[in-house]
C-alpha cells in the first residue's frame, strides 16, 4: 500500500494546533518522507555500526572507503567474497575503529551461520526485532531504531537513547511551557516525527 506522505504532514501539523513552535518549526520542514535505501540489508547495517558515536563527516568518509571495494561502489553481501577477504580487504585501513571491525565482522557472521534470518526480521514487531537483533555485538537499540525506520520504513518508531530527539523535546517542552506527551499524540507516525526533530534541532538548538 502507497503510503500517502503528505496526508501524515497535514495531520502532525493538525495534532500541533496546541504547540505554536512545534506546528511551525513541522512547517517548515515540510513533507518528510521515506525511502527505501538502494544497498542491502547487510551493507545498511554496516553503514549504521560505522555511523555509531561520529560525526557525519567522518562517518561518510569511511562509507565511502568501504564502498570502494565493490564494483560500481555498491556494497552487497553477495559480493564478499569470504570473511578473510572482509577482514583483511574491504575492513582494513579505511579509518574504523578495530571495535567496529569486530562488530561487523560480527555480524557478518551471524548472517553466514543463518543465526540471524532476515525474512523473519522483516516480519517482526519492534520488541521482537530489537530482542533478535541486539544479541549481536555491537548493535543496541539505537542501531536497531535506524534500521527499523531507514531500511524497513516503519512508520512508528521513537527513537528513545537518541541524544539530539531528547534534547530537542526538552527545548520544546521549555518554548511551549508545558509537558507534551509526543508518544501518545503523535502515533503512529512518529518515525516521521522524528525525522522533523533532527531537523528543527539545527534551528532550534
Amino acid at each position: 500500500m502507497k503510503i500517502n506522505y503528505k496526508d501524515i504532514h497535514k495531520l502532525l501539523i493538525l495534532k500541533s494546533s496546541n504547540y505554536n513552535e512545534l506546528k511551525n518549526q513541522i512547517f517548515e520542514n515540510g513533507i518528510i518522507s521515506l525511502s527505501k535505501p538502494k544497498i542491502d540489508f547487510f551493507s545498511y547495517v554496516v553503514k549504521t555500526i560505522i555511523s555509531q558515536q561520529i560525526s557525519d563527516t567522518v562517518a561518510n568518509s569511511i562509507w565511502i572507503n568501504f564502498c570502494k571495494y565493490f564494483e560500481k561502489n555498491i556494497p552487497k553481501f553477495e559480493k564478499i567474497k569470504n570473511l578473510e577477504w572482509l577482514e583483511d580487504t574491504a575492513l582494513e585501513n579505511i579509518g574504523i575503529s578495530q571495535k567496529k571491525k569486530e562488530y561487523i565482522i560480527h555480524f557478518y557472521q551471524s548472517i553466514t551461520s543463518k543465526s540471524l534470518n532476515f525474512n523473519l526480521l522483516k516480519n517482526n514487531d519492534e520488541d521482537e526485532f530489537k530482542s533478535r537483533l541486539t544479541k549481536i555485538k555491537g548493535i543496541g537499540n539505537w542501531t536497531c531504531d535506524m534500521i527499523l525506520i531507514f531500511f524497513f520504513l516503519r512508520l512508528n518508531i521513537f527513537p528513545k537513547n537518541d541524544l539530539i530527539i531528547e534534547k530537542v523535546k526538552k527545548k520544546l517542552c521549555a518554548i511551549e511551557h508545558k509537558q507534551i506527551d509526543f508518544n501518545k499524540i503523535y502515533s503512529p507516525h512518529l518515525s516521521i516525527l522524528s525525522i522533523h526533530m533532527w531537523k528543527m534541532s539545527k534551528r532550534i538548538l
